[in-house]
């Protein structure tokens, strides 16, 4: 199976068991149990740097499951489509603009979405 990387900086959390419990949100939205990795995000005050790895199911059409996974955490996205292999990489930017299917998502600054190199 394919293995994806989100990666998450999140801003207005200022302790360790803010940026467990979103990561815990976080997976629960993306119906997952996947493993993650928070660290201190130095260049914003108050923020963590969330790494969650998951697998992809369906092989043959991981475009699509990317598109709809990340429209479970919020929206919109920045796609680069990799012709050669076939994926697509997503990336978010929090503005005035931007949707969250749970108002808990709101501490979201950034993420990326990429499939890894298998």
């Amino acid at each position: 199976m394919k293995k994806y990387r989100l990666t998450i900086i999140t801003e207005n959390q200022n302790r360790p068991e803010k940026a467990r419990k979103f990561s815990e949100l976080i997976n629960g939205g993306l119906n997952s149990s996947c493993e993650f990795k928070i660290s201190k995000y130095e260049k914003l005050k108050d923020s963590y740097k969330i790494e969650f790895i998951g697998e992809i199911k369906q092989k043959s059409n991981s475009i699509s499951e990317s598109v709809e996974l990340t429209d479970r955490i919020c929206s919109p996205w920045i796609m680069w489509f990799n012709r050669t292999q076939n994926e697509i990489e997503l990336i978010f930017n929090k503005t005035d603009k931007s949707v969250f299917r749970k108002n808990e998502f709101n501490t979201i600054n950034w993420a990326s979405f990429e499939i890894e190199n298998e």
